[in-house]
């Protein structure tokens, strides 16, 4: 048998080569950091402070930001396309501020809940989805039958029985039964010929500007009471608009007249397949315009083109809508609706109920490197198309609420709110990583020519960003002049608790760090004995280029457990901690 000696003293020596990112657990592996601020997975697996920002001079009530060619935004009221404000856009109230949504179709961008567009191709073209049209009382309305162009039927016969001895092209309305019908007499043939589709010509001053062909409308407070529903324009003029119907004479009203074309109140719009497609929580219903045209959502004609509607029989509100692949998503916080491409409507929609998306943050949706993330209720989520996957083990027991996501580079950036304050985090999908930025409101992100754009509110006001001005694509201004970029700011990472696999107490005999710290930057170290709350500093780096740093110790400080905690300005990369443990004796 071996002899016990009393007093061997085992020594352990850790080696960290390889940091792991964000892990907010009571116990975390080795490389990975309890808690950390503006750190980056770009240089994994070397520790190092993000890049630094860049500010744009955009302040204000700044909102809805959104990428075409170039950066679109609301400030204070008005709209600006590329920085510049684009001129004789009236359409934007006061009341939706901080509120809205943007969605591109085409050159087109249209704007809800305000309900107007703008072609980014011809900044003149701008103007409402809705229109309406509504005489005064005593102004007349004529109504006349014609043909689809809206040219009047003249000199035809009404009656139930047919004219006798009639003569080639004769028209004739026959009232014998309903409908009624017009007929066209054939010499050639000896017979009538019915007319399949009649039209009617409604005629008062400037009806026809507010409105195209096709458009499908609604009319109310027409004499002739069929026509008060929903009804295609089949051909329009200034002054006049054609419908499909039937009258047995002129008619003539000067009592109030309106028509109008309406797009339904919705809760969240993506765009699809050259469709806008929305849904409204208080019907439970999912939209879609009709195809190629945003201005019109109750056309149904009976082909490929119509507009679509369709009731879910779902719970609760919904909580978001993207568009992912080839599928239109419609999320509540149980569920996930899933509308497929058809050639044409009726759309085949399905319902699968999972984890969707948390309510108040339906911004979180963000598709990055063909995989969709969102915020759940439960946590962060991968969706692929099947279930979702949760990705937020990391975050130990925190509860956040409220998210803001964007893609950058293979990464998803995610802004939340707890109980305490809002922060940004950062998943890199390469290295399925998290990294904690700083504490910051972000509201809004776009990503324009390969940048991450971003609002925050600094509690006065919001400022417009971006997320990275060190590596930026190419002009990464985005047409915006006035730019400065973020001075030096300062970075922290916490370890986990240390020694918990050694039952004695122990001590720290030798810290060695391997790290490269930029000009005018410094890092400042501290060791917290027996979760006492307290950090004591050990030694202060200033900027050296890349070497091993062997810190100064106190190696009688025993203890049961410890972290380290690394806190600097200017721009750090630490390759490695090495560090000697010796058992100090029994824990009585």
């Amino acid at each position: 048998m071996g002899r016990y000696d009393s007093k061997v003293i085992n020594k352990n020596r850790y080696s960290i080569d390889t940091f792991y990112g964000y892990n907010h657990g009571l116990k975390i592996g080795a490389g990975e950091f309890y808690n950390m601020q503006n750190l980056t997975s770009s240089y994994f697996p070397v520790l190092s402070s993000r890049h630094k920002r860049a500010t744009f001079d955009v302040r204000g009530n700044v909102h809805a930001l959104h990428s075409k060619e170039k950066l679109l935004y609301v400030r204070d009221g008005s709209l600006y396309y590329g920085g510049e404000k684009v001129t004789g856009f009236p359409y934007l109230y006061p009341k939706y501020d901080s509120v809205r949504k943007m969605v591109s179709m085409g050159a087109y961008v249209v704007i809800f809940p305000d309900k107007v567009y703008l072609n980014t191709n011809d900044l003149t073209d701008y103007g409402s989805i809705e229109a309406s049209f509504k005489t005064a009382e005593g102004t007349n309305v004529s109504y006349t039958l014609c043909t689809l162009e809206g040219e009047k039927y003249e000199n035809y016969v009404t009656g139930a029985t047919a004219p006798e001895d009639p003569a080639n092209g004769v028209m004739w309305l026959d009232t014998s039964a309903k409908p009624h019908t017009l007929n066209r007499y054939d010499d050639g043939t000896s017979m009538w010929v019915g007319i399949s589709t009649t039209y009617v010509r409604i005629s008062t001053p400037n009806i026809g500007k507010f409105f195209k062909e096709y458009d499908c409308v609604k009319i109310s407070g027409s004499v002739i009471e069929d026509y008060n529903t929903d009804m295609i324009i089949r051909a329009c003029g200034d002054d006049y608009i054609t419908v499909a119907g039937i009258i047995d004479e002129e008619k003539t009203q000067n009592t109030v007249f309106e028509v109008n074309r309406k797009c339904p109140d919705m809760d969240f719009v993506c765009e699809g397949s050259n469709r806008i497609w929305g849904c409204n929580s208080e019907h439970n219903e999912i939209y879609c315009c009709k195809l190629g045209d945003f201005k019109n959502w109750r056309c149904y004609m009976g082909i490929a083109s119509d507009s679509y509607a369709v009731t879910v029989g779902s719970d609760g509100d919904f909580t978001g809508a993207v568009r992912y692949g080839s599928y239109t998503l419609f999320f509540k916080e149980n569920c996930i609706h899933k509308v497929y491409d058809n050639v044409n409507p009726p759309f085949q929609v399905s319902t699968s109920y999972t984890r969707g998306v948390q309510k108040g943050s339906e911004r979180s949706l963000c598709v990055v490197n063909e995989t969709l993330f969102y915020k759940s209720p439960t946590g962060i989520c991968a969706y692929e198309g099947g279930m979702p996957i949760t990705i937020s083990n990391n975050f130990g027991t925190l509860y956040y609420s409220d998210a803001v996501g964007g893609a950058f580079r293979d990464k998803y950036y995610l802004c939340m709110t707890n109980k305490e304050n809002r922060s940004l985090f950062v998943y890199d999908l390469n290295t399925n990583l998290w990294h904690k930025e700083d504490d910051i409101n972000i509201t809004e992100f776009a990503t324009n020519n390969s940048n991450l754009y971003f609002i925050a509110n600094n509690g006065e006001e919001n400022i417009l960003s971006i997320a990275d001005s060190v590596q930026p694509y190419g002009a990464f201004t985005g047409e915006l002049s006035g730019w400065s970029v973020e001075e030096d700011f300062q970075w922290s990472a916490e370890t986990g608790l240390i020694g918990l696999d050694i039952p004695e107490y122990k001590y720290i005999s030798r810290f060695i760090l391997r790290l490269d710290l930029s000009e005018n930057a410094n890092m400042n170290v501290f060791v917290e004995y027996d979760s006492s709350g307290e950090w004591e500093r050990i030694d202060t780096i200033t900027s050296n280029k890349l070497h091993a740093i062997d810190l100064p110790l106190l190696k009688n400080r025993r203890c049961d457990h410890f972290r380290i905690k690394f806190v600097g300005t200017g721009e750090v990369k630490l390759y490695s901690i090495t560090f000697n443990v010796e058992e100090g004796g029994e824990l009585n």
